[in-house]
């Protein structure tokens, strides 16, 4: 008698009574408002957890710093030198994506580096055509700057970067003009330069980008539209490698 009143026998009855309980418990069917409640507290985790990411991209991408630093390797340039032509790679839709956007820029450094004697020819290469061929846009203005028609070469069939420089080296080679100074965008540069170094190894490239552009300006965040032409540029790296371009 004493043994079964002592205490581990109690705790031992205990024990039972709530193994046989919880067993009881998990061989009824969950409610269905418990089961709703279940669903509902899951789901409101998941649409928390993606709202709390989703700010925190757009913080990081809009209002810090941290496009321009991902940015940063894109950009490549160098001091101008002497050289045998300035090239201007035009910009199409280009990273505004608006018809002609940025052209008027590189034009005018072009005509800048023209002007102190770098060298005695500029190569405008489009073939975009948005009411007039952009090339032909982009020579009128620098003949408008002073520009003598004579110093002023046209290439306009290519279509993309590639293409561009493919056109614009057999033009190099015809008249056996081996070092250029090349104007186009800021970010665009690293990927031209990789194509250049690929496709045209014996053409010495010296990049040098538009000093100031009006696309790329920001104090510290970006807009969409940089985020985006940040992200293509580095896109169409990949692309380009894939194809073997560069």
């Amino acid at each position: 008698m004493a043994t079964k009143n002592s205490w581990a026998a109690r705790i031992t009855d205990m024990s039972d009574l709530i193994e046989e309980a919880l067993e009881a418990h998990r061989g009824r069917p969950e409610p269905w408002e418990a089961k709703l409640r279940r669903v509902y507290r899951t789901a409101r985790r998941r649409i928390a957890l993606v709202v709390a990411c989703g700010v925190a991209v757009y913080l990081l991408a809009f209002q810090t710093p941290l496009p321009w630093v991902i940015a940063a390797p894109l950009r490549v340039a160098e001091p101008p030198r002497s050289a045998d032509a300035i090239v201007v790679f035009a910009g199409g839709v280009g990273e505004s994506g608006q018809a002609g956007g940025g052209y008027q820029e590189r034009v005018k450094h072009a005509v800048d580096l023209y002007r102190a004697g770098f060298a005695p020819r500029m190569i405008f290469e489009s073939g975009y055509v948005f009411a007039f061929r952009e090339a032909e846009i982009m020579r009128d203005l620098a003949v408008s700057l002073g520009v003598p028609p004579s110093a002023i070469l046209l290439e306009t069939h290519g279509t993309n970067t590639y293409d561009d420089v493919i056109r614009v080296r057999d033009l190099l080679r015809e008249h056996q003009w081996p070092r250029i100074l090349l104007v186009s965008s800021p970010y665009h540069m690293r990927r031209a330069l990789l194509v250049w170094h690929k496709q045209a190894p014996d053409v010495v490239v010296v990049p040098t980008p538009a000093i100031d552009s009006q696309f790329y300006q920001h104090e510290r965040g970006a807009s969409l539209e940089q985020v985006r032409a940040i992200l293509q540029e580095y896109l169409a790296i990949g692309a380009y490698w894939r194809r073997g371009w560069l």
